[in-house]
């Protein structure tokens, strides 16, 4: 069965799911749950602080399982946080610009480039001897 079809399942609390507490020696194992589908284990688990549904075998191990809580709880701390307005403290940046003369002067080099070749050099020295 795919991914997709366990996690719809697994969101809908469908009776053909089962969630079982894996017996391992590691720590991970106090996140997750193997699922069995219609009485048979498949090769997923879930997460019980996310309700994701990852893809698992025993040969697997564990690490792929140790990133997903690493990535659960950061997530879950960054969803905590709040962004607090502060008053006379603008939350916008300030773009620089250029003076209008800079930017005339500039393109009016570019189109001597570009008339004579694009042969930068010249133009350069031409303007800026």
């Amino acid at each position: 069965m795919e991914k997709a079809k366990v996690q719809e399942l697994v969101t809908k609390n469908s009776e053909r799911i089962v969630c079982t507490t894996k017996r391992g020696g590691s720590a991970v194992w106090n996140s997750f749950v193997c699922i069995e589908l219609d009485g048979n284990f498949v090769d997923f688990v879930k997460c019980i602080k996310c309700n994701t549904v990852l893809k698992w075998k025993s040969r697997d191990g564990t690490s792929g399982l140790r990133s997903h809580v690493e990535f659960c709880n950061a997530a879950k701390l960054s969803s905590n946080r709040r962004i607090i307005d502060l008053p006379g403290v603008s939350s916008t940046v300030a773009k620089p610009t250029l003076p209008s003369s800079v930017k005339s002067e500039v393109a009016d080099v570019l189109v001597h480039m570009c008339a004579t070749d694009i042969r930068f050099v010249q133009i350069w020295e031409l303007y800026y001897r």
